[in-house]
């Protein structure tokens, strides 16, 4: 079943099943890096707020050998669920308040984005921008996350340095930090049973807890010096996504163009394009305590 196919299952599916009134529309989503999603609107008679799923997602899994039903009937509990609404009614959005415990950012390409960047409120970095978003945890689809766009703060009355603040206090708490080998990622994918090979140039990963965004860590404070200090000093940052960074010790490396094109070709060959988050890699200085951008 090709893609058009699947969706068409999906919504043929969900006509028959959710109860008489209920509305499905097909909206384009703008997502990370310009990519335009496919989200499938469900606003169910009288509610005024309505769940929209991305239907490349879903596809994904059927691909990998989920049922449609299965997938339909996870629709339908989300879509069901009267927790929905009140997660993310509109009251809640319209006061800081209430939300501001829930606010992270997270990094993304400045140059892919520059359309998106005129509509959200952002911070400039290197060649990526910061942005924030509400992190909702325990939500009927699980963790949810609310990109915050200028119309919300010009609702709010708040302003880009509130964001960081709160930001900046949040995200060490909401999503700490993990530093591991890549030997022990490795292990971790495999559930132990896969034993990495030994390799000439040690290599970690640095991402959140949830290993959702976690590129975003290299904004918390003392994260750098601290994988400075396991490392053994100088290190190249390649940004494997807007999930994890890869760190490098300086000393291993002789060649800071093959890392470039290393980062370039998987970029292009193996990072889905709505999670690329740069071409270039970059060098940090324990000595000067600065991220530095290496464009090759």
């Amino acid at each position: 079943m090709n893609y058009q196919e699947f969706v068409g299952s999906v919504t043929d599916f969900l006509r028959e099943s959710l109860p008489s009134g209920t509305k499905l529309e097909m909206l384009p989503l703008e997502k990370n890096n310009g990519v335009i999603l496919d989200g499938l609107s469900i606003r169910r008679q009288g509610q005024k707020v309505a769940p929209t799923i991305y239907m490349d997602a879903y596809y994904r899994e059927y691909l990998d050998g989920r049922s449609l039903k299965g997938i339909c009937d996870q629709i339908i509990e989300c879509c069901s669920n009267t927790d929905f609404e009140e997660k993310f009614n509109a009251d809640f959005f319209s006061d800081y308040s209430r939300l501001q415990h829930t606010v992270v950012y997270k990094l993304i390409n400045a140059e892919k984005n520059r359309e998106l960047l005129k509509k959200i409120p952002h911070l400039p970095f290197l060649d990526l921008a910061i942005v924030f978003y509400c992190l909702l945890e325990d939500t009927p689809v699980g963790n949810a996350t609310v990109l915050i766009h200028n119309s919300h703060l010009k609702l709010w009355k708040a302003g880009c340095s509130d964001l960081y603040r709160d930001a900046k206090a949040n995200a060490v708490k909401l999503l700490p930090a993990r530093l591991s080998s890549m030997a022990d990622v490795i292990r971790e994918l495999s559930g132990g049973l896969e034993e990495p090979e030994e390799v000439g140039v040690p290599m970690y990963v640095l991402t959140n807890s949830q290993k959702s965004l976690g590129a975003a860590c290299i904004l918390y404070e003392g994260v750098l010096e601290s994988c400075a200090d396991r490392i053994g000093g100088e290190f190249y940052m390649l940004p494997s996504s807007i999930h994890e960074v890869i760190m490098v010790p300086a000393s291993a490396v002789s060649d800071e163009q093959e890392l470039t094109a290393m980062v370039r070709d998987i970029n292009r060959t193996q990072v889905r394009d709505t999670e690329i988050l740069s071409d270039n890699i970059y060098l940090y200085s324990p000595v000067s305590g600065k991220l530095t951008l290496i464009a090759c």
